[in-house]
């Protein structure tokens, strides 16, 4: 099937190209600029999977599964991914067709891709040359079945050398329903001390091998955040204490009388699935020797702590046993 998909979707698709701190744009992240491809609506350095599907099969594919939508986080509009039956793309996939959008243009076979392994360092891409440390994004989740359809977001940067396309870094996060808009915050893990010089990014209302009509994800205002250094500054990870880490009772300190600045900083805290639980704003220095940190009342689990020490940023890891 997914052969049968590649080959016609082949003969007929054409590719164009894309002739782009703290918080680093992503280009038309805010989904406030739409154009018209293949005749669907699209956002503006975005490929979706409505036009792929159309612009390789034209008449045959007639749903419309991303669309700009009012109801947005800030702005005029969000994207706006939904799940559908398509008579045609259907049967080819086995079950609904997600709704999706991708950074840069994107073949069918790159979208495929996506859909079976998560992955989208190789898919579309427009330039990027900062190494990031996190994707970040509002969005909302609904549908009765939401859960199981596993949407989600992806990201990744790479690097072409002597030809070939090489990652950089890269991240993804199974988003949960979130009847409201929802901060979610995808750390990026880097392989290599090299600068990017591409970023590419997915959202999929679902990846799921049975898939449901209805699940519905809405994604605005997409940037990236930090700034990852080639190499880690070893002073500044010795600088901080981290106490009781597991703890029980989700209660942690942070200490770091060396280097006040930084058991001091401001802080994001994310859960396992990149949903920000926490973030507080620099506290006084006098606190340098034994912060709080306040997780009490969250699930059992790991939890990622983000400092953004004037060093740059420094993370570590929770446990909640």
């Amino acid at each position: 099937m997914r052969a049968t998909l590649l080959a016609l979707a082949t003969a007929s698709f054409s590719l164009f190209a894309f002739s782009t701190a703290s918080a680093q744009a992503v280009a038309n992240g805010t989904f406030e600029t739409w154009a018209t491809r293949s005749m669907v609506e699209v956002p503006q350095s975005w490929t979706t999977v409505d036009e792929v599907f159309k612009g390789s099969f034209g008449i045959l594919y007639s749903t419309v599964t991303t669309s700009k939508d009012a109801s947005s986080h800030a702005g005029s509009f969000a994207a706006k991914m939904e799940s559908k039956t398509d008579n045609f793309a259907s049967a080819l996939l086995g079950g609904p067709v997600p709704g999706g959008v991708v950074l840069g243009r994107v073949t069918p076979e790159e979208a495929l891709d996506i859909l079976d392994n998560q992955e989208v360092g190789s898919a579309g891409g427009l330039p990027f040359t900062t190494r990031a440390a996190n994707l970040q994004f509002y969005y909302k989740l609904t549908g009765a079945n939401a859960t199981a359809d596993s949407a989600y977001a992806l990201v990744s940067l790479t690097r072409t050398v002597n030809g070939n396309s090489q990652t950089i870094a890269a991240g993804a996060v199974r988003l949960l329903p979130a009847a409201a808009y929802t901060l979610s915050n995808v750390p990026l893990q880097y392989r290599s001390s090299l600068t990017p010089d591409s970023i590419h990014i997915g959202f999929i209302s679902g990846v799921a091998a049975t898939r449901t009509v209805g699940t519905t994800l809405f994604v605005d205002d997409v940037v990236m955040t930090g700034v990852v250094a080639a190499t880690k500054n070893p002073v500044l990870e010795a600088s901080l204490t981290l106490y009781p880490n597991p703890s029980p009772n989700g209660e942690f300190r942070l200490a770091s009388p060396s280097k006040p600045a930084v058991a001091t900083a401001p802080y994001t805290i994310t859960d396992a699935t990149g949903h920000v639980v926490r973030t507080a704003e620099a506290t006084p220095a006098s606190l340098a020797n034994g912060r709080p940190l306040e997780l009490r009342g969250l699930p059992a689990g790991m939890y990622m702590l983000q400092l953004s020490t004037p060093e740059g940023p420094l993370t570590r890891k929770l446990l909640i046993p």
